[in-house]
């Protein structure tokens, strides 16, 4: 969770590296946590519900801008939807780095139907694959990491060997992110 408000993806990512978000409890914190410091290098979808975007969208990126960095962050379930895009970046040195931050679940969902339905869970929790021996199946670099530090290390290492490659954060649940979101209206 450390890892959200400290932002390690921005200690690693150049000031002309690119963020890709995705509809996601990271994406929806990086939209007012994440420091931007230059034009076109935060692309987001906003609250469009467009789940499954972030990684191909990513791809697109760094075809279009293949001398800058290009990280994707993304929870496990969005990232499902696109995980085939993986042979496209295999198959045309597609540079782009997938950092998929793994709750188990469709995080979002789960909190709204703990918190409005009494804990009725219904179609929010995911079986996963190995995320690492995925990314490896593809013949793409895979790492999996654990901290705050882990992760920036990671990434680093990533930006550098400039290659395909996707990183794996397990996460338990995730804090809220709509209490920021949606703050009051501020009068004069």
């Amino acid at each position: 969770m450390r890892a959200l408000r400290r932002f390690t993806v921005r200690a690693a990512l150049p000031e002309n590296g690119i963020l890709v978000d995705e509809i996601t409890q990271l994406g929806h914190a990086a939209r007012f946590g994440y420091p931007v410091y230059r034009p076109r290098t935060f692309i987001t979808p906003g609250y469009q519900g467009t789940l499954g975007w972030g990684y191909a969208t990513a791809l697109g990126v760094k075809a279009a801008r293949p001398d800058c960095p290009v990280v994707s962050i993304n929870g496990d379930g969005g990232f499902m939807f696109n995980v085939q895009e993986m042979a496209t970046a295999m198959r045309h040195g597609i540079a782009a780095i997938a950092v998929v931050f793994d709750d188990g679940a469709y995080g979002n969902v789960r909190r709204s139907q703990e918190l409005r339905y009494g804990n009725r869970l219904i179609g929010c929790d995911l079986a996963n694959p190995d995320f690492v021996e995925l990314a490896k199946s593809f013949n793409m670099s895979g790492k999996r990491v654990r901290t705050p530090g882990e992760l920036t290390e990671a990434l680093i290492a990533a930006i550098k060997a400039n290659k395909p490659h996707l990183i794996h954060v397990p996460v338990g649940p995730m804090p809220d992110p709509w209490k920021f979101v949606h703050l009051p209206r501020v009068r004069g």
